[in-house]
């Protein structure tokens, strides 16, 4: 089957799921950091060590806690944590779990840029953030899988291969005479699909929570959330459906262990389920909401045509999906169902669109927050010390997406049928969208919801939208039945609380408090089923389709 465009290139747009578009500048050689002073450390049995610091960094608020170090899990895998306490009331507050997607990007994004105690908008001062969604929920932010972020297998001095992202040691490094820097050395193999990251992050959260009376003993609430964003759709589901059965397994004493008490689950434009959203990549780069045409007749025929084509994207997923993954080669199956439909249905709009991946109003070099000032701000070594880290930062690890790839995860079905499960054990889920993002835009979102098949899905499917307010202003509609909302986001791309960061956490803050997302008035189990607004689903009409310029 002929390919259009080169792997070498699809490979530099995919990764900008990574938020990988920092300038080299921002990856290269850096002073090595020192250890950092001062860290305490929790021994459990079974070697779990917890080293931690209380950096008084971000949180400005009077009296509130931060705790940032690391879960020693065993000799080889050591993630890295920042724990927060709730504004108001963190005795009683819930626990959050926040993860980034990517796969392999960091939770300190969100942490830093979208939803954290302050925002850092120019390398050096951060800015307090009045709807940081720690003022009435502690939060936890992970750096995982191992090598994500601050956390590691290793470390080691050498320089990161501005082209590929990657690790160099020393003896590869460019000749620049540049000082080398600390790098988090891991084999990503071990740790190379989203059930296998689950079990790992598990472990973590156990270790944590049987902790954190030694940690933070004001901590009294077991209620926790996970909450997540992009490659998140994997993550997310799949996570709290094997966190939700373990929690089970401890409560019946199958199972030793913390037990938890779980309250809700939401995801930030995620990708579920590529077999449903990949029709929406051609849909939305010429029909989307804000009526930019971003590429031409001839390229969108071909999105379509790749997708719909014998041995296209959609029939190849379907090979993959008939395979039993245990068998050896099965994996290298649904590796190229994935690289087939990311490389020509996905793909062709970031070389030919000039627009942004995050948001489509925008111009590609436009295309994502800042992660250039966050950058600079955690490799200052004041900075590092205050975290208890001792590694060099970039927001992402690309042998962590390269080895998540090598094994087609991101064309499992497994997420939808974890969603499902989980619908069905009644845990309150949020779907929200960006209605300005492209790569997990917002139609794919919406026939995500539309497509899952529970219980009340024929209700949820029958119900109206209705507008979220906020403070009387239309942020978005919601589509809402008992436990299962999908709200899209108007103005707003692929990070909604950094693009709309009162109307994000007035969701968060609704959907956590047990109201509906729509006025965050009626207790959720009344949600409407039919009496919702006009729907808002995307049933316009467009003209033919016109070259794009």
């Amino acid at each position: 089957m002929p390919i259009m465009f080169s792997r070498k290139a699809v490979r530099a747009w995919i990764l900008t799921l990574l938020f990988s578009s920092f300038s080299e500048a921002s990856i290269g050689e850096r002073q090595i950091p020192a250890q950092p002073t001062g860290l305490r450390t929790i021994s459990s049995p079974g070697g779990v060590h917890i080293r931690y610091k209380n950096p008084e960094i971000c949180e400005t608020t009077p009296g509130v806690k931060t705790y940032s170090g690391y879960v020693d899990l065993d000799p080889k895998t050591h993630i890295f944590f920042w724990f927060l306490e709730a504004r108001e009331n963190p005795a009683e507050a819930p626990t959050t779990l926040w993860l980034t997607g990517g796969p392999g990007s960091d939770s300190l994004l969100a942490a830093f840029i979208e939803n954290g105690p302050c925002k850092v908008t120019d390398g050096t001062t951060p800015v307090y953030n009045p709807y940081s969604w720690s003022n009435h929920s502690n939060m936890l932010y992970l750096s995982q899988p191992v090598g994500t972020g601050f956390s590691y297998s290793e470390e080691a001095p050498g320089s990161i291969d501005p082209n590929t992202g990657l690790y160099l040691p020393p003896s590869e490094a460019p000749a620049t005479g540049a000082d080398l820097s600390e790098w988090p050395i891991v084999d990503a193999s071990l740790t190379d699909t989203t059930s296998l990251a689950a079990v790992a992050a598990w472990h973590t959260i156990q270790a944590f929570f049987t902790n954190l009376d030694h940690l933070d003993s004001a901590i009294k609430s077991k209620s926790f959330n996970l909450w997540t964003e992009s490659y998140g759709g994997h993550y997310g589901p799949v996570f709290y459906d094997y966190f939700f059965d373990q929690n089970q397994a401890i409560a019946n004493g199958s199972l030793s262990g913390y037990e938890l008490s779980f309250n809700t689950f939401g995801i930030g434009n995620g990708l579920i389920d590529y077999y449903i959203q990949a029709p929406y990549y051609p849909k939305f780069a010429v029909e989307n909401t804000y009526g930019v045409v971003s590429v031409n007749q001839t390229v969108y025929d071909y999105m379509e045509f790749a997708l719909n084509m014998d041995n296209g994207c959609l029939q190849q997923i379907e090979f993959c999906r008939s395979t039993d993954l245990a068998l050896p080669g099965a994996q290298a199956i649904c590796a190229e169902a994935q690289d087939m439909c990311r490389d020509n249905v996905e793909g062709p709009y970031y070389a030919y669109s000039g627009r942004g991946t995050y948001d489509i109003r925008a111009s590609s070099d436009a295309a994502v927050p800042p992660v250039g000032p966050l950058i600079e701000y955690l490799n200052q070594a004041e900075i590092q010390n205050a975290m208890g880290v001792s590694l060099n930062y970039t927001p992402s690890n690309n042998e962590v997406y390269f080895a998540f790839q090598q094994t087609g995860d991101f064309v499992y079905a497994t997420p939808l049928l974890d969603l499902e499960d989980l619908l069905n054990k009644d845990v309150r889920i949020i779907m929200y969208s960006g209605d300005a993002d492209y790569i997990c835009n917002w139609f794919g979102g919406e026939a995500v919801s539309l497509a899952v098949n529970y219980t009340h899905a024929k209700d949820f499917r029958a119900a109206g939208y209705a507008p979220f307010l906020v403070d009387g202003t239309e942020y978005g509609a919601v589509r809402e039945q008992g436990n299962f909302s999908f709200v899209r986001i108007y103005e707003s791309g692929h990070q909604v609380p950094y693009f709309q960061p009162l109307a994000s956490y007035s969701l968060f803050e609704r959907a956590i408090q047990g109201v509906d997302i729509a006025t965050g008035t009626v207790p959720s189990s009344e949600n409407y089923a039919t009496n919702g607004t006009a729907s808002a689903t995307h049933t316009e009409t467009f003209p033919a389709l016109p070259v794009a310029t």
